[in-house]
């Protein structure tokens, strides 16, 4: 995955939960909402840790690091 790819995808479950967020807000659903909110960050989160865990194999690839 390259860096624009990955801002994109991030960018894109922010903008579709803010979406469904508000969506569910306005019929009265806060705790659907709320929820909707979690899984997102939780979405986000894995993505974020893969990436973490792939630069940390690269460093230690880099130095020899085993």
């Amino acid at each position: 995955m390259t860096g624009i790819e990955t801002i994109l995808k991030i960018a894109g479950v922010g903008i579709l939960a803010t979406v469904i967020n508000s969506i569910l807000e306005k019929s009265d659903k806060r705790e659907l909402a709320t929820f909707v909110t979690l899984t997102a960050l939780v979405i986000v989160l894995i993505m974020v840790i893969s990436l973490v865990s792939e630069l940390l194999g690269t460093v230690q690839n880099l130095f020899g690091l085993y």
